[in-house]
């Protein structure tokens, strides 16, 4: 065989070889890519199971487990946009209020369409008391939802906080008309949020009539009593005052604005011993909750009291 056919046969058989090799690194290759597809998809799936099993606990209230399941599932897939928005409202109702803002802006970074996460970093903002922030998310929010109830009752929160009590009362009043009248729980609050701002600007009748109006709606609940008691008083009405701070402490004995605002009413009534017993209650409370503050004014006023009390009785 010549030289020249030699190297020729030698450079096919080098071709097979070559051909051969080949080959078997597509095969392998191949066979990895569908291993790394069906990983891949498995993860998937792993990550969709616990953001399912995290829905079904944060609908049960069961916050922790939810959160830990959120996160399992950004870990397999960190573009995840829905689990870092309901990690969010774990977190809220948690009220880690600083891990909801951070999961409210990764999710609003993947996307900038998803309003609700506007929302609800809205309220994790109001919530650590920053309500400038808190607004400007519910003003993005209800430009592109106008017709939301939520946002302007949380809106009417912040504004209350800035002490700007009629745009509270305006954005609490657009809440009501659009809040389905099914909700007489939400509707009985934002009757007591409205009286409370009529509260601050003294428009007593205005205030007493909306806490009325929350009572009619759902008259379990202790505080709204309360709240009309204090109104009453401001209108040196004693009376009616004491009556509403009895069934306020009726329906919940666990309490000390009632006792404190019935204290003042019954001073004020002349009644003076009934009126120690209710404040001497009021301390007692605020001293079982640890509010030391509020303990120690409730002594110092009781102090007061008794002083002007006998100052007056040795003049008389």
């Amino acid at each position: 065989m010549s030289e020249l056919l030699r190297n020729h046969y030698l450079f096919i058989n080098m071709n097979k070889f070559y051909q051969v090799c080949l080959s078997l690194v597509l095969i392998v290759l191949l066979t990895l890519l569908s291993w790394t597809t069906e990983a891949l998809a498995l993860n998937q799936d792993n990550s969709k199971e616990l953001f399912k099993l995290g829905i079904v606990q944060l609908e049960a209230n069961q916050y922790t487990e939810a959160i830990e399941n959120f996160t399992q599932a950004i870990e397999i897939n960190p573009d995840y946009t829905v689990a870092y928005y309901n990690r969010c409202l774990a977190y809220l109702h948690s009220s880690d209020y600083q891990h909801a803002i951070a999961d409210c802006n990764i999710a609003i970074e993947q996307n900038p369409q998803l309003f609700e996460a506007y929302l609800n970093r809205g309220v994790a903002y109001y919530n650590l008391q920053l309500p400038a922030a808190a607004i400007a998310d519910f003003n993005y929010f209800l430009a592109n939802f106008p017709s939301d109830y939520r946002a302007y009752y949380d809106r009417g929160l912040a504004y209350f906080d800035q002490e700007k009590y009629e745009k509270a009362i305006q954005d609490y009043q657009k809440a009501l008309e659009l809040i389905p009248q099914t909700n007489t729980h939400r509707i009985a609050t934002l009757y007591n949020n409205k009286g409370l701002t009529y509260l601050e600007l003294k428009e007593f009748d205005l205030a007493i009539a909306d806490f009325s109006q929350a009572i009619s709606l759902d008259a379990e609940d202790a505080s709204y009593y309360c709240n009309r008691g204090n109104a009453y008083r401001r209108q040196k009405k004693y009376p009616q005052a004491i009556a509403d701070y009895t069934e306020s402490i009726q329906r919940n004995r666990k309490q000390g604005a009632a006792y404190v605002g019935r204290g003042f009413a019954y001073y004020k009534s002349g009644r003076q011993q009934e009126a120690w017993e209710d404040l001497i209650q009021a301390a007692a409370y605020f001293r079982n909750q640890g509010k030391m503050q509020q303990f120690h004014q409730i002594l110092f006023i009781i102090r007061v009291l008794r002083h002007h009390s006998t100052f007056s009785s040795q003049i008389a």
